[in-house]
């Protein structure tokens, strides 16, 4: 195997990892084309930020546990309308929106409702097709939740963000409207109908999370949001959960960011990797590291990392220190023992253990980066030691404690945050999923990268901000990295008897752009290359602003 790749100007040292890079000009990103006009409610998400108000439906739990599993009675200042037509027929559990559990939902029938994975305990439900179950049902479903007055004086511009999980139907329409001080005039923040979405499933809408910027009249003191589906008899449903209101973020100034460079699942495509990683130079010239998710091989043999160390080399004039790598599966396919390949893999990552700190520095500040992986031969996928758990938890108290966001990375998803992460076979590979899924709810400063599903970039849970019982009320951020090889996506209607598909061939990965008070994540198409090794696809597919809750930044 030839001697490690030189790279450019960089320093790296053992145990914690340090980048320090000289800042190349600023080139601005290649804005979305027209894979993000085709889905344009699905692009910008921006979970996080300076919190007003909040309400998650988790004080109704007891209620729920002590009843029938469901309630219409909602948290103090918040009611439930319906049609009168729906008065008293239709299944009285559904008999517009409801309070409930996942559980108590998808216990009435599956059909894509368990793909809510980032639901946190009480959840409010509108489903029409539930109500239906019953002979006396009216032919229009109709339903409005109204929230308790929120206290907006004295801003001017805020945003509400709701996590959301919407299946469409011919006919059906859902929106969201804010009104002013019981003026009567209400102001659509969102609208779904038939001319925005795909009917009967569209991914972009399922587990999603959704936000709306809007001014504030000036000398408004209070508002009402309102959630309302309206529906032919029979029709599908819409759940929500974790509102929050929030100020709207500042502008950024591209000046002063810390740039890195995500890419994943090369699984012997090493001509992939060699185009992306020029796409990347051409977006984010003055990038300071570059994130390397797992399955860089196929399955591990030396001569496969030769092909990987050969990329590097031929891309080493403008690739950025640091290179940081995390193990995944396909590095320990080769039919050798654990040990060798593991540590094939480790004289790449120029590390002693699969897991790790870095801390890259940049105009944006420093960025720390904590490397997870697995220890041990499977099963399970990532066995992972006392002490590696430890020193996570320890280390992301530590960053949380300088206020900073944290960048985490590990190959396999957790369960119940990114796209296919609902699939039982992806939930618990790691072997402490939940007590990983508990350390990391306590830190919503943290934001976990993933690769291993190959799932597109356009699902509503490319991204997602999963909150847990007893955590901090922002949770964590999750998100999918994309893959350097084949796309994958699920099909059916049920979770027990789902199935995968390849779908087409990809070449994806992500930029991340670091301020000082939050991070903005681009998920970005690099296209197939041709013979040569080129194209012109370099587009922007998603686009995701995480700010970081510890700090104070600039608003609008």
């Amino acid at each position: 195997m030839s001697p490690r790749f030189h790279r450019r100007a960089g320093v790296g040292a053992v145990a914690t990892f340090m980048a320090v890079v000289v800042a190349a000009p600023v080139m601005a990103a290649v804005p979305s084309t027209a894979d993000a006009d085709a889905h344009a409610h699905a692009v910008h998400s921006r979970p996080g930020g300076h919190t007003l108000w909040r309400e998650s439906f988790n004080s109704l739990a007891d209620d729920i546990e002590g009843g029938e599993g469901f309630t219409h009675d909602g948290p103090d200042g918040w009611s439930v309308e319906i049609d009168p037509v729906m008065e008293g027929v239709g299944v009285d559990d559904w008999r517009g929106w409801s309070f409930t559990t996942r559980d108590f939902w998808v216990a009435a029938e599956d059909q894509m409702r368990a793909r809510f994975g980032r639901s946190d305990q009480v959840i409010a439900v509108a489903d029409s097709d539930e109500y239906d179950d019953r002979a006396d049902s009216p032919d229009r479903f109709d339903t409005t939740l109204v929230s308790a007055p929120v206290r907006v004086a004295g801003n001017r511009r805020l945003e509400l963000s709701f996590d959301s999980h919407y299946r469409p139907w011919t006919g059906q329409t859902a929106t969201v409207t804010v009104e002013f001080d019981g003026s009567g005039e209400e102001q659509t923040l969102l609208r779904y109908d038939g001319t925005n979405t795909v009917h009967n499933y569209d991914g972009a809408l399922a587990n999603n999370n959704e936000t709306a910027v809007f001014d504030v009249p000036p000398n408004a003191r209070h508002a009402v949001f309102r959630w309302r589906l309206q529906a032919p008899r029979n029709s599908w449903y819409w759940a929500i959960d974790s509102v929050a209101l929030r100020k709207a973020l500042g502008p950024v100034d591209p000046s002063r960011r810390t740039s890195l460079w995500v890419v994943s699942d090369v699984q012997g495509h090493p001509q992939d990797l060699a185009h992306g990683l020029g796409d990347l130079a051409e977006v984010r010239p003055d990038a300071s590291g570059l994130l390397m998710v797992g399955d860089l091989v196929n399955t591990g043999a030396e001569w496969e990392w030769q092909e990987i160390y050969d990329v590097m080399a031929g891309a080493a004039e403008f690739t950025p220190e640091p290179v940081v790598a995390a193990i995944g599966n396909h590095e320990s396919y080769a039919g050798e023992t654990w040990e060798s390949l593991r540590d094939r893999f480790l004289e790449f990552a120029d590390r002693d253990k699969v897991w790790g700190e870095y801390v890259v520095e940049g105009a944006g500040g420093d960025v720390p980066v904590l490397v997870l992986g697995q220890e041990y031969p499977r099963p399970p996928e990532v066995g992972m030691s006392d002490e590696q758990v430890a020193w996570f938890d320890e280390r992301l108290d530590h960053w949380t404690r300088q206020r900073k966001q944290v960048v985490v990375i590990t190959h396999f998803p957790l369960g119940d945050t990114v796209s296919a992460s609902w699939i039982p076979w992806y939930h618990d590979h790691h072997e402490r999923n939940d007590e990983l899924l508990s350390i990391l709810g306590e830190h919503p400063n943290a934001i976990l990268l993933t690769g291993h599903t190959h799932y597109p970039f356009e699902l509503g849970d490319w991204a997602v901000r999963r909150r847990m019982p007893g955590g901090h009320p922002d949770g964590f951020v999750a998100v999918n990295t994309g893959a350097m090889h084949v796309e994958w996506d699920a099909r059916g209607e049920n979770t027990a008897s789902i199935r995968e598909v390849v779908t087409r061939d990809i070449n994806r990965g992500l930029t991340l752009d670091v301020y000082h008070d939050r991070v903005v994540i681009e998920a970005r198409d690099f296209g197939i290359p041709d013979a040569d090794g080129h194209n012109e696809v370099n587009e922007v597919v998603r686009t995701l602003e995480v700010f970081n809750p510890l700090v104070r930044g600039r608003h609008r």
